[in-house]
């Protein structure tokens, strides 16, 4: 059984693919496996992935999980989850090309730690010296967001306990997801991640960022910046997060930035970008699933395990300097 398992979605980039997978295999860790999930592409992708399979001369064990519909990004990793055979669950966007030591870091680090679940990577914009995120964040606005995105990559080198990871690199230990669950596959896309990030902070598992655990980004390869599936899923899903993962108390203490942050989605998607439409269909079918996720949150509040003076200690004031130059820079730029 091999210590690890990688687990890598395609949808229609067979080239994206190809190129992490050499990568991928080029680690150097050795223990672990390989399982490429394919979510019903219907270009060449899947035929050409067997045909890498059959002639690349790879090092680690590969298996090739083909769906017969596109089941999203939690629901095609929860098709590789289920083939996956490790204690330890990776999960690598296939636009990305990790350094050769990226999962011997995240492994030892995990070893090193048994109160932590989950470890973050470093994502690095490809070809440049830019950050695209050093773990999660979670702002008092009750939004996730990408710590250190846009700054200078030879910042965040400390190894730190953080709110979240990207799930477009990261490692998960199998013990914690079979606790709190995986990826939520009613997101569909977008902020799986961040409900999962809350659900293993609400049971008391850390999160570690390990800054030697270095991936390249081909960032937006895969979704499109501000595409109306991007842009959809990520107003709709910030209120299943909420729904799901908010104490009373912590929406009570953050209401101010709440109002302040909503303000600012509005007229960021809604006003700069042009989108009225699509906000409102967002948050009307985000309240038209309201009953199926607050089932859903008492179940996670029945097994919470943390106060509410700690997950309000790990959140981020929106009015924080750093956060709230990025937030009007984006607005601006983004």
């Amino acid at each position: 059984m091999p210590k690890a398992s990688v687990i890598t979605l395609n949808y229609e980039g067979q080239v994206l693919t190809l190129d992490c997978l050499k990568a991928l295999d080029a680690q150097s860790f050795e223990d672990f496996e390989i399982i490429v999930v394919d979510n019903h592409s219907t270009d060449n992708s899947l035929v050409e992935i067997r045909k890498f399979k059959e002639t690349y001369p790879l090092r680690h064990p590969l298996t090739i999980v083909p769906l017969i519909r596109n089941e999203g990004f939690a629901g095609g990793n929860l098709a590789g989850l289920n083939a996956a055979k490790s204690g330890y669950v990776a999960l690598l966007n296939n636009d990305t090309e990790p350094h050769k030591d990226w999962l011997y870091n995240l492994v030892t680090a995990m070893d090193t730690n048994p109160d932590v679940g989950i470890c973050a990577s470093k994502l690095l914009v490809f070809g440049a010296d830019v950050i695209d995120s050093t773990g999660d964040g979670f702002s008092t606005a009750l939004k996730g967001f990408k710590r250190g995105e846009g700054e200078n990559r030879r910042r965040y080198d400390t190894q730190e306990y953080v709110f979240g990871a990207c799930a477009g690199a990261v490692l998960y230990r199998r013990v914690m997801i079979d606790e709190i669950g995986f990826l939520d596959e009613d997101f569909f896309l977008v902020h799986e991640d961040t409900d999962m990030n809350f659900r293993a902070q609400l049971a008391g598992w850390k999160v570690l960022y390990v800054p030697t655990a270095v991936v390249h980004h081909k960032v937006r390869s895969t979704i499109r910046h501000m595409s109306e599936i991007a842009v959809y899923y990520t107003l709709r899903n910030t209120e299943f997060v909420r729904i799901k993962n908010i104490q009373l108390s912590i929406f009570l203490r953050c209401l101010p930035a709440f109002l302040f942050g909503a303000v600012f989605e509005f007229l960021y998607f809604a006003v700069r970008h042009r989108k009225p439409a699509l906000y409102l269909k967002a948050k009307m079918d985000a309240a038209r699933k309201l009953g199926m996720m607050l089932e859903k949150r008492r179940k996670i509040m029945s097994s919470k395990k943390v106060s509410d003076a700690y997950i309000h200690s790990i959140i981020v004031p929106v009015w924080d300097r750093n956060f709230l130059l990025s937030k009007i820079k984006k607005f601006f730029h983004g």
